[in-house]
């Protein structure tokens, strides 16, 4: 456990931005956009099949547009894709590593 000392009133005016504090990974939507674009490469690599290759554009598509437009990636997308994605993936490969963390960084 951490202990904070604030030498003063703890306000919005010495904490965060507008009375926020963030702890933690910042940009996640950065990173996840860039796993996305490498699980699509490590597909197409791998040489899977259309439907998952598809599947993995549609996420990645889905994610580039809702950090164009500042707003959440639709959970529909991005479940159906990945499931899609995943089905069939030996447990240890890359392609599953990447899946998972895409999930972990979306909160899925």
């Amino acid at each position: 456990m951490g202990t904070f000392n604030f030498n003063g009133d703890v306000n919005a005016g010495v904490i965060g931005d507008n009375a926020t504090v963030n702890i933690g990974q910042q940009d996640t939507a950065a990173q996840t956009l860039r796993l996305a674009a490498e699980l699509a490469q490590w597909l197409r690599d791998q040489g899977a099949a259309p439907t998952r290759i598809e599947a993995a554009d549609v996420l990645h598509g889905e994610l580039d547009r809702a950090a164009q437009e500042r707003r959440p990636a639709e959970p529909g997308v991005i479940r159906r894709s990945l499931e899609t994605i995943t089905l069939g993936l030996g447990v240890g490969s890359g392609g599953l590593a990447l899946a998972q963390e895409i999930s972990r960084l979306l909160g899925n």
